[in-house]
C-alpha cells in the first residue's frame, strides 16, 4: 500500500523529508541501550518494556529502509549507519541473554556471530577501498530477519519467566526441553553460514581486483 495514495507526492518538494530515515537509524542505536538497561533489572514490568523498546527498534529497521527507497533519501551515511545500527540492536539483544544465562546461551556462540559481523565489516571496508561495493544478499537479509525473530521470542520468554504464573509453563516447555538454546544455536550456525557464503562470493577482494557486485 502506497504512503501516499491517489496523491501527486514528489520527494523532491520536501527536502526535510530525506533526513526521516538517518533519523530512525539514529533512533534505533539511541534505544539499543536503553533496551539493555531496562531488560537486565529483576522485574517483569521493566523487562516487558526492554521487549517493547526492542521491538519499536526492530520495526524501525524495516520503516527506514522503506522511507528512503519512497523519499528517494539514500546516502553514504545511511548506507553505513544502517547495518551499524542493526549489528548493535543485535548484539545487545545477544549480550542481554548470555548474561542473564550464559548456560543456555553460552558466550562462545555470541562471539561467532560478532567476529561473523566484524569479517562483513572489514570486507567492506576493503572493498570500497578498491573501489567496490559489496551487495547484500538474499540469505543476510534473511539472517537478520532470523535473529530479530529469535531474539523477540527469547527476550520475551525471560519477561513471562518472572510472572509466577507462568514461570512453570515457560521454564517446562521454553527452557527445560532446550528448545531455545538449539533455536540460539540454529541461528548462530545460519550466522555463520551467511557469512562462509559473502567470503566465497567475494574472494576475489583478496586478489588484485574484486568483482563489483549489481
Amino acid at each position: 500500500m502506497a504512503l501516499f495514495p491517489n496523491s501527486n507526492f514528489n520527494a523532491a518538494d520536501y527536502p526535510a523529508l530525506k533526513r526521516i530515515p538517518n533519523l530512525l537509524t539514529l533512533m534505533r542505536i539511541m534505544l539499543a541501550p536503553v533496551f539493555l538497561v531496562l531488560f537486565l533489572q529483576e522485574d517483569w514490568v521493566l523487562r516487558l518494556a526492554a521487549v517493547i523498546v526492542f521491538t519499536v527498534a526492530a520495526i524501525s529497521d524495516y520503516l527506514d529502509g522503506y522511507l528512503a527507497r519512497l523519499l528517494q533519501a539514500h546516502s553514504e551515511f545511511g548506507n553505513f549507519m544502517d547495518p551499524l545500527a542493526d549489528k548493535i540492536l543485535t548484539f545487545l539483544g545477544f549480550a542481554s541473554l548470555c548474561i542473564l544465562s550464559p548456560d543456555l546461551f553460552p558466550w562462545w556462540a555470541f562471539g561467532l556471530i560478532v567476529g561473523r559481523d566484524l569479517l562483513i565489516t572489514w570486507m567492506r571496508t576493503l572493498a570500497r577501498k578498491q573501489g567496490f561495493s559489496m551487495s547484500t544478499s538474499y540469505s543476510a537479509k534473511l539472517k537478520t530477519a532470523v535473529q530479530l525473530i529469535f531474539l523477540y521470542i527469547a527476550l520475551l520468554s525471560f519477561t513471562l519467566l518472572m510472572i509466577p504464573a507462568l514461570q512453570q509453563f515457560v521454564e517446562a516447555w521454553l527452557i527445560q526441553t532446550g528448545i531455545l538454546t538449539w533455536m540460539y544455536f540454529g541461528v548462530m550456525a545460519f550466522t555463520v553460514y551467511t557469512g562462509l557464503e559473502y567470503v566465497l562470493q567475494n574472494r576475489d577482494l583478496f586478489g588484485k581486483k574484486a568483482t563489483p557486485s549489481a
